[in-house]
């Protein structure tokens, strides 16, 4: 599906989604500004050094993305 098919099924769903499998701090940005309204994480988090800073970085990134993502519709 990747960002395209996210952004398209955003425009034609109004439940929650919910963005599975490859998340990462490098793509979570991006994932959020194309329509999920949530993200789940495993492999970024558990394959980290250090996994509590691994969380934080990317609960860090969501809710910046998601202030783009206020901001631009408003």
């Amino acid at each position: 599906w990747g960002l395209a098919g996210l952004a398209t099924l955003r425009r034609n769903c109004s439940t929650p989604l919910v963005a599975i499998g490859g998340i990462t701090a490098a793509n979570v940005t991006d994932v959020v500004q194309h329509g999920a309204d949530g993200v789940a994480v495993v492999s970024a988090i558990a394959s980290a050094a250090d996994p509590s800073a691994a969380a934080r970085t990317l609960l860090t990134a969501i809710h910046a993305a998601r202030v783009d993502v206020r901001r631009l519709s408003s």
